[in-house]
């Protein structure tokens, strides 16, 4: 029994000085990406939404002039035939981590809203760590209660204090939409910290409209525990939940005393040495194999 406690916490606390030395540099890892292709600008472009496809976007900006339309559209055509050969999943991810116009709001929580009218879809998306004051919050682990709107649901204290922040404005602004395309399907996603927000404000959706409004799909990649409550689950309430990680992410696993509501295991069994670029494996869920859990 000691050896087994020895072994445990021996693993813990590796897995928290590999995040320590890794969080620092993931923003870096993909900033050099971008410098290294910055030749093949069509190739690997950081873009905001609205150049991935021309359908998924709020109404065009009044001010746009023809010129920029027609390079929107464009640069639309070109991100889509470079993402044609990717998985729906893996697509997903590479939008996600390529948006470069989110929201930011409180304590830099960022968010998007999006409406994809193609596959009639109002989504809402939530960025990964992107600052000190998120690496900070990410740190701030131990229990604490988040009041959604009257119920009190129990995540970390970084976490609760992110989404405390934001004052209910995500939330407000992602009902309006959902309730502008009735017959569109709600979907939220998230990456990293960003996993967190998301399993939150669709916790807090559930709460607000008292479960009338459907969360047809729940998608986060290197998700992170955030929930202490020991018997709620998402599963309940969510058509599509899916929570990615990969073995050599070992920012996974930051919050160990948390729980998640349905891990699902992308990528390469874990390997001491691979487990070293945990910004890496952390940054490319682009590139996983998703066929499980088609």
């Amino acid at each position: 029994m000691k050896a087994k406690y020895l072994l445990s916490t021996s693993f813990i606390f590796f897995c928290i000085f590999t995040v320590f030395v890794s969080c620092k540099s993931t923003n870096a890892v993909i900033e050099a990406a971008d410098e290294e292709n910055a030749d093949e600008e069509i190739k690997a472009p950081t873009v905001a939404w609205q150049y991935t496809n021309i359908n998924i976007v709020p109404a065009p900006n009044p001010d746009e002039s023809e010129d920029d339309r027609q390079a929107r559209i464009n640069k639309a055509e070109e991100i889509k035939e470079y993402t044609m050969t990717m998985t729906e999943e893996q697509r997903k991810f590479y939008y996600i981590k390529r948006t470069s116009d989110y929201e930011v709001i409180g304590e830099d929580l960022d968010y998007k809203i999006m409406v994809n009218h193609e596959q009639k879809e109002v989504i809402i998306q939530f960025e990964e760590s992107d600052s000190d004051e998120d690496w900070h919050n990410n740190w701030l682990f131990f229990p604490w209660p988040v009041k959604l709107d009257k119920k009190v649901v129990w995540t970390t204290y970084g976490y609760a204090k992110i989404y405390k922040s934001a004052e209910n404005i995500p939330l407000e602004q992602f009902i309006e939409a959902i309730n502008s395309y009735p017959d569109y399907k709600v979907v939220i996603w998230g990456w990293s910290l960003g996993s967190a927000m998301a399993k939150i404000i669709a916790r807090h959706l559930i709460i607000r409209t008292k479960g009338q409004i459907q969360i047809d799909e729940l998608t986060t990649y290197g998700d992170v525990k955030c929930w202490y409550n020991p018997f709620f689950s998402l599963k309940k309430n969510v058509v599509r939940l899916r929570e990615y990680v990969t073995w050599n992410d070992t920012i996974t696993g930051c919050v160990p005393i948390c729980r998640r509501d349905y891990t699902c295991r992308v990528g390469e069994k874990w390997n001491i040495r691979k487990s070293k670029d945990v910004e890496y494996f952390h940054t490319h869920y682009d590139t996983y194999d998703y066929s499980k859990w088609d």
